[in-house]
């Protein structure tokens, strides 16, 4: 009966502990072939859950997910390319995944991002795309905002997500955003219009294609070609910088 007692203590007081330091209630972090595990620690010390596939050392990419999604969605993208081709890093927003915080506190993402782009830059990642999808892209442009030598490519970019404002973001860093929409994703193609008026976007660097693909999903099926594309484009201009 003491033994049992104590058991149950000892459960209660681990319980406590991970909630106090508000730990995701998760099994072990899964594993992603090829790349490394890494957490970064968000400006209120929240764990951020990241993975890094190294290649290139000076360039890097960095894919940000949608909404209620993991950074486990950009994965087999991440893993895509050769020793040659750009180094990939993908991380679990806040309260994501296997991430810290609460995945409403929207305000503090931009933050969580800059603090991932500090510890890539610490090692050695100079040249720096950020590849968002849904409120990934919203969080991208907005961080893009505050920082010259970030080059965005947005799938499905909200132009406004909760407490997440991206038109003046977007015309800040206009000269450096490229964007694609579904044309029947209606939601994504509103933000896709609002964001050309407000940043007066190059035709050539907002992209609308047939479909109501949303997201990730815009890399598969017809809409792949031309979303790789417009990637490519935004990831060559911070090459070039």
């Amino acid at each position: 009966m003491r033994r049992a007692l104590a058991a149950l203590v000892a459960l209660a007081a681990s319980a406590f502990a991970a909630g106090c330091l508000d730990l995701p209630d998760r099994a072990p972090r899964e594993a992603a072939p090829g790349a490394e595990a890494i957490t970064v620690r968000a400006a209120d010390d929240r764990p951020l859950d990241a993975r890094l596939w190294a290649r290139d050392p000076s360039r890097l990419v960095i894919y940000l997910h949608e909404y209620h999604r993991t950074q486990q969605d950009w994965w087999a993208e991440a893993a895509r390319g050769g020793p040659s081709d750009p180094s990939a890093l993908t991380v679990d927003l806040r309260g994501h995944g296997d991430s810290g915080g609460d995945h409403q506190d929207f305000e503090l993402m931009p933050g969580d991002v800059r603090r991932v782009i500090e510890y890539a830059r610490g090692r050695g990642y100079q040249r720096v795309t950020l590849v968002g999808a849904g409120l990934g892209a919203t969080v991208a442009v907005i961080v893009a905002r505050d920082d010259p030598a970030i080059t965005v490519a947005g799938l499905s970019l909200a132009a406004d997500f909760a407490d997440l404002e991206a038109l003046e973001a977007a015309k800040a860093a206009a000269s450096r955003l490229n964007v694609v929409a579904s044309r029947d994703d209606l939601s994504a193609r509103e933000s896709l219009e609002q964001v050309i008026r407000a940043a007066r976007l190059d035709p050539s660097r907002a992209v609308l294609l047939p479909g109501r693909a949303h997201g990730r999903a815009l890399l598969t099926g017809d809409s792949e070609a031309a979303t790789r594309r417009m990637m490519r484009d935004a990831a060559e201009r911070a090459w070039r910088q």
